[in-house]
């Protein structure tokens, strides 16, 4: 499950795991243990096809926009906002959370409120995670915590204050609005699980 954590080798090391993440997946969809590079070309057109091709731009303002935060930069975190959701059409939030080596397939993406997301998460696009919109007590800023290699598949929906499990897989235009176990596989409005590694009784009690 994710945690949140501070990173030890600082905003360049964080921007240097976005890109080894984006060109990861510009070879394979498999998970980046060993990358397979052997069969592309120069490394200057390869960049160019990541920077151009793929939305790696969003995952590197947000690392430098939550640098910027932890260091007080007045104006900057903003700019960095705008360009993410002008250019790509992603906007995550100020108080959003995001482990290691993410991966945003093609934009369109809105995270928001107090959200929690694990490591080697892969989301498609029109993306939504954040608020349920329901108040029982007020507005209330919680959304879901998410944890490790779960993949979210295009349109979803995740709300409110609930818990993901790892190795969740997450079908196309499902509305997420219950915890799910780890190794679920979720699908429909509102999600049912289709499918489990964990035996039913573990997690219905």
């Amino acid at each position: 499950m994710p945690r949140v954590k501070k990173r030890g080798e600082g905003l360049w090391g964080d921007l240097q795991r976005a890109y080894d993440t984006y060109e990861h997946h510009s070879y394979t969809e498999e998970p980046p243990d060993e990358p397979f590079k052997e069969h592309w070309e120069a490394a200057g057109i390869r960049a160019a096809l990541i920077f151009m091709g793929m939305p790696l731009l969003p995952v590197l303002l947000f690392r430098l926009r939550v640098f910027l935060y932890e260091n007080e930069v007045p104006v900057l975190p903003y700019i960095c906002d705008r360009l993410s959701t002008a250019i790509w059409h992603v906007t995550l939030g100020r108080y959003v959370s995001i482990g290691e080596r993410p991966f945003i397939a093609h934009g369109h993406v809105v995270i928001d409120g107090r959200v929690v997301i694990g490591d080697d998460v892969a989301l498609s696009p029109w993306v939504t995670i954040g608020l349920s919109g329901r108040r029982k007590h007020g507005f209330d800023l919680r959304g879901p915590t998410i944890g490790d290699r779960v993949f979210i598949g295009t349109g979803a929906k995740i709300l409110g204050p609930i818990t993901i499990g790892d190795d969740v897989r997450i079908g196309a235009n499902s509305v997420v609005i219950d915890d799910v176990p780890s190794g679920a596989t979720v699908v429909g409005t509102p999600a049912r699980i289709v499918h489990t590694t964990v035996p039913f009784a573990e997690w219905k009690s």
